[in-house]
């Protein structure tokens, strides 16, 4: 089944994603904090991709562990960093054999000690191409990522959205973004690319805030900005652990009621595999997620 399915059925989406851990102790350990996910019935969950090395792997066995053990719905991301052509295809053959019938189609960040993404030799250079690559090879469901601020490598909002646009062109079904802690930031730029001509559905990507230096890590490493309300909360709580937890939690639960309230056709919750993130804040969305609509035309 193409995810694509679950959002013309469903008025909202409820969706987890979670990153491969490295060791063998570490893997077991995910599964069985899965099970746990499993319970607040995420519509699919995705599992990111590493640079390299056995995180690759461990992707692939994480994806199918998700379909065949928890039979919950499960999308595989794939880059184009440090890949081949050839490489990619070889990929994307071993998701087919297990089932995986979903693909997060990204060009991926640089490689750890550059600035910049280079294009690996062979390989591809966008995610627009890794799009088309992937329709050609088989029958998968492709979903690509969105950028509410603008992609940090590119200042040009207006030219970030026209990649964006042929991202969708080459046959991304659905678009998750970035995090953002604004949600204005996502609400003008659905609105835009709605104006556009955009049409397939735009998934709120929600990461909560763990803690002030996190936060800033992550906004500077994502060029996402912090409202400032929210930062000075952190900043004050910053040796208080639990404290800084529960603001960010509620934080996140605000944004949901808001996008909630706008329509928004799914979220996708960044739970950097924590049961305490999804034990939280899945049953909010569990319920969001309970109404099925009828097709959309």
């Amino acid at each position: 089944m193409h995810l694509i399915e679950l959002y013309k059925k469903k008025d909202f989406v409820f969706s987890i994603e979670i990153f491969p851990p490295k060791t063998a102790k570490g893997m077991e350990k995910l599964k069985t904090t899965l099970e746990a996910f499993k319970s607040c019935t995420p519509d699919y969950i995705s599992v990111t991709y590493g640079a390299g090395g056995t995180s690759r792997e461990n992707t692939h066995e994480l994806a199918a562990h998700i379909h065949h053990d928890l039979d919950v719905p499960a999308m595989a991301h794939l880059t184009c960093v440090a890949h081949t052509v050839e490489e990619i295809d070889v990929v994307l053959s071993n998701l087919k054999n297990s089932e995986i019938t979903n693909v997060m189609a990204l060009r991926g960040d640089p490689t750890a000690g550059t600035k910049h993404f280079v294009q690996p030799k062979g390989g591809y250079h966008y995610a627009s191409e890794l799009i088309t690559a992937i329709r050609e090879h088989s029958d998968f469901g492709i979903g690509a990522a969105g950028y509410p601020e603008g992609h940090l490598e590119n200042p040009d909002k207006d030219d970030d959205r026209k990649h964006l646009h042929e991202k969708i062109a080459a046959g991304a079904e659905f678009i998750v973004t970035q995090f953002f802690l604004e949600n204005t930031h996502f609400l003008r730029w659905r609105d835009q690319l709605r104006r556009e001509g955009a049409s397939v559905p735009l998934v709120a990507g929600i990461l909560p805030p763990a803690n002030w230096k996190a936060t800033k890590h992550m906004s500077e490493m994502c060029g996402v900005s912090i409202p400032e309300d929210l930062a000075q909360a952190l900043i004050k709580n910053e040796t208080d652990p639990e404290a800084s937890r529960e603001i960010g939690f509620d934080h996140v639960e605000n944004q949901f009621e808001e996008l909630l309230q706008e329509g928004v056709e799914g979220v996708h919750l960044y739970a950097l595999n924590r049961l305490s993130t999804v034990e939280r804040l899945g049953p909010i969305l569990k319920d969001a997620s309970g109404t099925i609509s009828t097709p959309h035309l």
